[in-house]
């Protein structure tokens, strides 16, 4: 997966803790989120990112949906999840920004019906990740 580049915008300004690795390497399309590293197992366990992001003042701003997953079919689960859970969702976060982290499950199987709540990671994403003094990049785990 490469982000779109209104997607990488989106996640280089409002999410700044989260990485998505790009390198070519057998990690491509990890997510990164406060250290720990989501990765891509194709067709069995993938992740994708549900966020509803605010700027500004409310009354004045409509909210960005952001459905960022390692492959397609899991921007189609995180939008079937956010419609079916639409009202839990509007109930628990208000009008508040929220960036929940979904996983789909075996979906060379069921397609982007099986997903699961991973956690909400709103604070993780919303808090830019320092950078390694050795790489620059942010830190991701830590090293055995």
């Amino acid at each position: 997966m490469r982000p779109n580049r209104r997607t990488a915008a989106h996640l280089a300004a409002l999410l700044p803790g989260i990485r998505v690795e790009t390198d070519p390497s057998p990690e491509r399309n990890a997510f990164v989120i406060g250290g720990e590293r989501y990765a891509l197992d194709h067709g069995q366990s993938e992740y994708v990112l549900l966020a509803r992001l605010t700027t500004g003042r409310e009354e004045l701003t409509r909210p960005v949906f952001l459905l960022c997953g390692q492959r397609s079919v899991n921007n189609q689960a995180a939008a079937r999840y956010l419609v079916t859970h639409r009202e839990r969702l509007r109930r628990r976060y208000r009008r508040d920004s929220f960036v929940l982290l979904l996983r789909v499950v075996n979906s060379a199987a069921y397609g982007p019906d099986v997903v699961e709540l991973v956690g909400d990671v709103t604070r993780l994403a919303m808090t830019r990740a320092e950078p390694t003094p050795e790489t620059g990049r942010a830190a991701d785990t830590a090293e055995a």
